[in-house]
């Protein structure tokens, strides 16, 4: 979530972020993680489709995709971990920006607790629905604390 600030990925001083945005912070590491585990969840397809044509006869076509597949599948999932680790070792996180943003959706995160109590108590499903759908239109996004608390009272 480096785009709203929760968490980034480790940042080296000599290392530059977007070529067209000078500001930017790509997540080169994670992207690398991403793209190889891709190509490492696709590889068992070679042997699959070798499989089905040879039966493994130990045929030269089966003898060269074993000899390429099976390393090429360790020597990525070797990456993928080494970077991995490196990426979680040195993640920077901002808590108080988590803390921010979950009080600021956290009514929103609520109302179904909120509409379920209400059930329990002999409310009417569809009736808190409407009630909580109308509120949140009315009111504008920083009042979602005092949103809250008419919530918890209408309880």
């Amino acid at each position: 979530m480096a785009h709203v600030q929760e968490v980034e990925e480790p940042f080296e001083s000599t290392q530059i972020g977007s070529s067209a945005m000078a500001y930017k912070r790509n997540p080169m590491r994670s992207e690398r993680i991403c793209s190889l585990a891709r190509h490492l969840m696709v590889l068992h397809q070679n042997a699959l489709g070798t499989a089905a044509v040879q039966w493994f006869e130990r045929t030269l076509d089966d003898s060269a995709n074993r000899r390429v597949t099976l390393p090429e599948a360790f020597l990525a999932a070797d990456i993928v971990l080494t970077t991995l680790q490196n990426v979680s070792e040195g993640l920077v996180v901002y808590p108080r920006v988590i803390a921010r943003r979950i009080a600021q959706e956290l009514p929103f995160m609520a109302t179904e607790n909120i509409i379920t109590a209400l059930v329990k108590k002999g409310g009417d499903r569809q009736e808190a629905h409407e009630k909580i759908r109308v509120r949140f239109d009315f009111f504008p996004f920083h009042y979602s604390f005092k949103l809250m608390c008419w919530l918890m009272h209408a309880l």
